[in-house]
């Protein structure tokens, strides 16, 4: 038996009608030898027992207690010994050997440390996947909720191009093989290497935020962040989402804490802070209005968290 050097991470979502498609698709389509870790975030009978079942040959890690998408993701790359990680949503369906062809691509090109496929719907039409680091005027919109108004045309391509460089965003075509600042985490392939030299994602957040910070440290030491829209996998998208209910923003807000901290400059970092009190400030007043008590809870965690030593958050 030829040695495997690939090693699949999924961890299994709460929706878990996706996971047995998902798994017969990588069985479908990839011929490079490959070893697979399912990660079930909390104890599932019925669908470990199906699981085992149908693929024996899997790896099964069962928690516990759920953990978060990088502690989860980490904890496999740490026991593995392959070559290349591949880092995979339980809602994706491998299509035309993408997992082989990404591998081809990264023997090819060295200096790739990550590479991601175009993401499709389930109609086969474009889920935009690529985007630029965080800046303060971009994560001012989404904090003051201004960002999704923002429409896909081509005005808003060509802005976007200028403002923060061809391929960058969110807002291009993704119709060709692009080097980019950050990708979608559903489906990417890493290099081993690469994750030896820059060392694991942060276990800040229990979903949002860690490969964006993750492709970050990785530029900086020279590797490429690579989008291939010659290969493609389908993504149903918002699964993993859903089990987080209402806690998204604070998740999100805390994975764009981590990345200030650690890669922008002290001010940058204060005046975000400010935007983020702020803002829930406001949030809060009116869920008082409201009288919602669920809605003053969270908004509290997070006004408080703006104000809070970043030592105090994540340090545990």
């Amino acid at each position: 038996m030829a040695k495997e050097i690939l090693d699949i991470s999924i961890v299994i979502g709460k929706n878990e009608k996706f996971i047995i498609p998902c798994l017969r698709s990588i069985f479908k389509e990839t011929v490079t030898p490959f070893n697979i870790y399912v990660i079930c975030n909390w104890k599932e009978d019925k669908i470990i027992r199906k699981i085992q079942k149908e693929f024996p040959d899997i790896t099964l890690l069962i928690n516990s207690e759920p953990k978060g998408f990088a502690e989860n993701h980490n904890n496999v790359i740490k026991s593995s010994h392959s070559k290349y990680i591949s880092i995979l949503n339980d809602d994706t369906v491998i299509l035309s050997r993408a997992i082989d062809k990404l591998i081809r691509y990264m023997e090819e090109n060295p200096r790739v440390g990550v590479i991601s496929p175009k993401l499709v719907n389930p109609d086969l039409s474009l889920q935009h996947s690529t985007y630029s680091f965080p800046s303060l005027f971009k994560d001012s919109l989404n904090i003051f909720g201004l960002r999704k108004l923002v429409p896909f045309n081509k005005l808003t391509y060509s802005f976007a191009n200028l403002l923060l460089g061809e391929y960058k965003s969110r807002f291009w075509r993704h119709n060709q093989i692009a080097e980019v600042d950050t990708l979608r985490g559903a489906c990417v392939l890493v290099r081993r290497e690469t994750i030896e030299e820059v060392g694991l994602m942060d276990e800040v957040t229990l979903a949002y935020g860690e490969e964006t910070e993750w492709h970050c440290r990785m530029k900086k030491k020279g590797w490429k962040i690579v989008f291939n829209p010659e290969v493609e996998v389908i993504h149903y998208g918002r699964q993993s989402s859903k089990s987080l209910g209402s806690a998204i923003e604070l998740e999100q807000i805390k994975g764009l804490l981590n990345f200030y901290n650690k890669h922008k400059k002290f001010m940058e970092f204060a005046l975000l802070r400010g935007a983020i009190f702020a803002v829930f400030n406001i949030k809060l007043f009116l869920s008082f209005i409201a009288h919602n008590q669920e809605k003053i809870k969270y908004y509290k965690q997070i006004t408080k968290m703006a104000l809070t030593p970043y030592q105090e958050i994540y340090h545990r």
